[in-house]
Parts: structure tokens; sequence; C-alpha cells
């Protein structure tokens, strides 16, 4: 009798188990408040309920996934009006059914309709398996095979990548293990993943590129929907910004509180799950950071090594929820993981701490002052050096977030305050603003420049305007030099390189050690350049499976790629890992000209002054414009070429003509 009662309390579904259960009778009155039109506020009067709450229950009337709210309130409507006989009981009793299963199932990757594998499926995996391993199996092995779950969860994956797969694993250590041949398929490159610490301590870039992989494959493989989604948003994953409880709880019609009891429940399930990325993370992380055992003499603790594997894998989290998040998956309880994050915080305001009286010390200036000067060397300038505005124009223009959202912030001896930052990548460079001597002032998030990315018109505020002692303007992109080749980041730089360009600005993207023009100027192996293009040539778009698969034994690093999709004008976007040819389907930013309109002014803007024309009508650039404005392939835009009133094909010599008519103008 208990477990009968406790299954029709599941079967409620996740609404009831926050607030009132729904009866039957009152589902039934709900759907008559729909036949009268009522809008969702009233329905949410009569019913005593938030319209939160009232949207959620008439998703689970609707068989479409994703609907709720207003869009599953007027899909009901539209039913109704075709089949006033709609059987909307039979759909809510189906996902009942489907949910009790799911839970049932626990972390198991298949449905119980599933049951055993497919028998020919199987038999192709077992064939599969023999090739590559070039064993045959007794008749009574091949029976033991051919019954395990992980065969089964084999054949769901796509031949030519399964097959890649395997012979990857075959060629790397001469042994094809059922269970890291299906981590193989997922996320290529899991499987050789060591707990090696120095690599994350030098932030290496192949190896955080899987990391990061290798934990969103981990989120895809929770059962619930709703939890995977609550974890994609807290997470920042799929390129959407970290979000807060509120946000979250805001957007899926929910309270606060039971977005922090799924997201508790997801991170506990995927502690727990058998599915394979979940494994091998949590078994990663347990590993790395030490939680259950004492850390080496000579390396850093467990609360360091958590606020290190943070920034690796959750940049944009803060701390003080990426920190116990990872120590649970990591097998830490709940006490365990608030000690370390605890312990962690306080890690972090040592390492400041123990900064600041570093920045006292003269080799620190010494140290900055070469840094700088290397970088400035990078910087692309645009016509004649402009200077920056003045100090006390300057302000940030992004607005803080009111629950402490921001990732930390720096106290300046340099500008005598708190400096905001948002990642470790970002601290590294204010530090180094802050000591190097060439440096006059700077301000963090000073600019709102428009750009277009994924069909969308988003604003963008550049990390860092510096202005140099000698009177010259820069602006700063701090990202991950893996990262620049990523189209959102790709689209952000062009409307920063329009920008600088109207102003005299210099620009540069940098990890602080890094630049841009390192992706740039990077060679590539013809031969993964001329397989990547022929995939994409076919399919369009790939993703991590489909890229590995494609490139086949052949080596390709993080670095190799991203000066590729440079190189080649793709769009990559990265957790979930996907690939395009081309901009099609992605529209990743506004040509420059607009892009460079649609700025913020800062305070001060004069107009500018009138500008020479060629004979068609373009601009005539100077030298150092025409050699600023080439593509990373080494060539000129058409947009560019028309710009400067040159045809399309550009005509032999085009480049000295318009030199020649700029230096005559200019005496």
């Amino acid at each position: 009798m208990e477990a009968t009662v406790g299954e029709h309390v599941q079967e409620q579904g996740p609404e009831s188990r926050h607030g009132r259960a729904w009866s039957e009778a009152e589902d039934a009155r709900l759907v008559d408040g729909v036949r009268e039109g009522l809008a969702l506020p009233e329905l949410a009067a009569r019913h005593g309920r938030s319209p939160g709450a009232i949207g959620a229950r008439l998703a689970r009337f609707v068989p479409q996934p994703g609907l709720a709210g207003d869009e599953a309130l007027e899909w009901l409507r539209a039913r109704f009006a075709l089949d006033p006989a709609y059987s909307w009981q039979s759909v809510l009793d189906e996902r009942r059914r489907r949910e009790r299963g799911e839970r049932r199932a626990g972390d198991q990757r298949t449905s119980s309709a599933d049951g055993v594998a497919d028998a020919a499926g199987a038999g192709e995996v077992l064939a599969e398996w023999e090739q590559v391993t070039g064993h045959a199996l007794r008749p009574e092995r091949r029976e033991v095979f051919l019954a395990r779950q992980v065969v089964h969860d084999l054949t769901a994956v796509a031949a030519p990548v399964r097959q890649a797969a395997a012979g990857r694993l075959w060629q790397d250590g001469g042994r094809l293990l059922l269970d890291d041949w299906l981590l193989e398929c997922v996320c290529p490159g899991a499987v050789s993943l060591t707990a090696d610490w120095s690599l994350i301590a030098e932030r290496d870039a192949d190896t955080v590129l899987v990391l990061r992989e290798l934990l969103a494959v981990a989120v895809e493989e929770i059962p619930g929907q709703r939890e995977r989604e609550i974890l994609f948003r807290r997470l920042g994953l799929h390129e959407e910004p970290a979000q807060t409880l509120e946000k979250v709880a805001e957007a899926l019609g929910v309270s606060r509180e039971r977005v922090r009891q799924l997201q508790t429940r997801a991170v506990r399930r995927m502690g727990q799950a058998a599915a394979p990325a979940s494994r091998k993370i949590c078994a990663l992380l347990a590993e790395l950071s030490c939680v259950d055992r004492v850390p080496p003499e000579t390396g850093p603790s467990a609360a360091e090594r958590l606020l290190d594997l943070a920034d690796v894998l959750l940049p944009y989290v803060a701390p003080r929820q990426a920190v116990p998040l990872l120590a649970r998956l990591a097998g830490a309880d709940k006490i365990r993981a608030d000690n370390l994050a605890a312990e962690a915080a306080t890690t972090r305001l040592l390492r400041h701490e123990s900064a600041r009286r570093e920045a006292t010390r003269q080799r620190r200036i010494e140290r900055a002052t070469r840094r700088w000067a290397a970088l400035e060397a990078e910087v692309n300038w645009f016509g004649t050096p402009a200077p920056a505005p003045p100090r006390a124009e300057l302000e940030t223009l992004r607005e803080e977030s009111s629950d402490g959202w921001n990732f930390g912030v720096w106290s300046c001896p340099k500008l005598g305050r708190e400096v905001a930052y948002e990642s470790e990548t970002e601290l590294r460079v204010v530090q180094l603003l802050s000591f190097a001597p060439q440096i006059a002032y700077y301000q963090e998030q000073p600019l709102a420049i428009s750009y277009e990315f994924a069909g969308r018109q988003r604003t963008y505020y550049p990390d860092l305007l510096v202005a140099t002692a000698d009177g010259r303007c820069i602006l700063i992109e701090v990202k991950p030099v893996y990262e620049m080749a990523m189209a959102v980041n790709v689209a952000k730089y062009r409307a920063l390189e329009a920008f600088c360009r109207s102003r005299g600005w210099g620009l540069v993207a940098t990890d602080s050690k890094r630049t841009r023009r390192l992706l740039e100027n990077r060679s590539v192996d013809p031969h993964v350049e001329a397989t990547l293009t022929a995939a994409l040539d076919a399919h369009g778009k790939l993703t991590w499976p489909q890229v590995r698969t494609a490139v086949g034994s052949s080596p390709l690093d993080s670095l190799s790629l991203a000066a590729l999709i440079l190189k080649r004008g793709w769009a990559w976007s990265t957790r979930p890992y996907q690939l395009w040819s081309g901009m099609q389907g992605n529209h990743p930013g506004a040509p420059p000209e607009r892009a460079a309109a649609e700025h913020r002014p800062l305070p001060g803007d004069a107009a500018s002054g009138p500008v020479a024309t060629g004979p068609a009508g373009g601009i005539i650039p100077s030298p150092d414009d025409i050699e600023a404005a080439r593509t990373p392939a080494g060539g000129w835009t058409r947009d560019q070429l028309a710009a400067w009133g040159v045809p399309w094909p550009p005509p032999k010599g085009w480049r000295k003509r318009l030199i020649t008519q700029w230096t005559t103008q200019q005496r």
C-alpha cells in the first residue's frame, strides 16, 4: 500500500512536490477554463495558483515538448477549436507513465521498451570489434558479449563514428574495451584524459577543451529534461551566460527553492550515474581534486585544486557556486563540499593578498614592463593613433548583478579603486596593466557596442580600454586563445575592429601572454584542412565526434583547429561542440560599417571630418589602412574592396593605384 501511494505522489508531476497536488477535478476545471478562452492570469486567479504553475500544468496536456505558459495555452485553444474531443487525459497519463519509467530506470541510457539490444545492431558492433582487434570470440563468449548493455548503447551510435573511435583506441593503447569505446564515441579524447594536475595548472588547451566537452556531455546524460535545462542555465552551457537561481526560476515558472532542489538532485544523479561521460568526469574530478584523500605534500590543497578546476571547467560561474558543485561530483558529501567551498573562498582572498604584497616589489614592475612591451608589439593600429578619452569621463557601462554574481574584484594600486573582472584570465591582464609603467590608466567595460549574431542584435561590452603613457588608446579583448575562433567571439572582434578603425585606436585580443595573431599566423596540416573541408561540404555542420571522425588518426590540436577556422571563415561554438561551413544559418555579426555606427558614443565625441573618396565613390585608404584590412587568410573581403571603390574581382595592380592616389592627395 505504501509503495502505491508513493507512486501516486510521483505521478502528480514535479510541480506537486513544492505546492498543492493537482486533482483530476481541478485538471478538468482547468481545461474548462481554457475552452472558455481565459488568459493565464485569469486561470491562475481562479485556481489560486501562480501563472508559472498554471503554465507548467498546461504543458503536461500538450504532446509537443518545450511548450509552456502562453505557448501551451495557445496550442490547447487551437487544438480544442479543431477537435473538441481532444483527449488531454491520455496525454497526461502517457507523460506520467514515461516519467515513472525514467525514474525506475535511474541512470540507464535506454528505456525499458528497448529491453535487449537489437540483434542486427549488436552483430555489427561485434563484427567491428573482431575486425579491429583481430580476435574471433567463441560462441559462448559471443553470447556474453551480445548481452552487455554497453553493446546496446553502441548500436545507437552512427557506424562511422563508432568505427573511427575504435580505430583510435586500438591505435593508442592496443586494446578495445567496450566502456572506453562508448565514451570515445560520445566524447572523443576523453578516454586518454589522465589525472595529471600539471596539465590543469598550465591550462593545457587540449585538456581544457575535452574536459569542458565531457562535462557538457555528462549533463546531457541526465534523464530528467527539466533537470538538464536547469544545469544548462546555471552552468552557462550552449553559449548562454550563467544564470542565477532567480533567473532560472523566472524562466521555468517555478520557485527559487524548487530550482535549487532540482539542481541538487541533478548533481547527485550525475555523481551516481552509470553513463560513460558521467562516470569519467566524476572519476577525473575525484583524482584531480583529492577530496577523498590527502593531497601530495608538494602540491596544492584540495580547496586550491577545486578553485583551479572551477576556473578551467566553469570559467563564467562564480567560485562560490562552482566549487561545491565540483566537490559533490568528485564524491564529497554536502558538509565536506561546503567546507571546501569556504576554504576555497579563503584561498582566493589569500591569493589576492599575496598578489597585493608582491605588487610592492620592484621585480613585479620589471616583469610587467617586459610583458607589456611584448603585448604592445602585437597591437593592430588603424591609421594615425588617437588619444584616449579623459579618465574622469570613463565609467563602467555594464551593470553589476544585484546578488553578487560577479566573478570578483581586484584592488588596483594604480587606479586607487577596486576593478571588477569576469575570469581569472581577465584578472591576469588587469594585474599586468596595474603594474606596467607604460600604462597611464585603464577602464573596464567602458563601451557598449552593437553587433549581430545568430540572427539577433546584441550588445557587447569590450573588456578594457587602455590609455598609454605616450598618449595612445588601445582596446583589449581578453579571451583564451583557442576561444577567439568561436563564432560569437569572431562577431564581437569584427565589431571592435570596425569601431577602432573609425577612432584610430589600437586593438589586441589576448589571454595575457598570447594574442590572436598566433592563430592567424599558425600553419595547419594540409591533410587535416582538406579532410575537414570535405566533411563540412558534405554535412554542413559537424559535432565534436564527427570532427574527430573526419580527421581520423591525423594529429589535431585545439590551436591548429582554431587557426583553421579563422583561415577558412568557418563558424564554431562549444558546449556542445558545433562547426559550421561558412556563416550559413549563424549570422555571426553585422558588417563593420553598421557595427561601428551603432556603438554608444563616449563623452566628448566629435564629428568626423571630411574624407577622400575614390573614382567609384569609395574612400581612398592609406597604405596602413589597406594593410590593416587584410583577412586572416591574407586577402581582402568583397565588401571592403567595394567600400574603397574597387570592382570585383579586383584588377591587377589595384592596391598600388589606390596608394598612388592617396599619396597624391596628401600632397
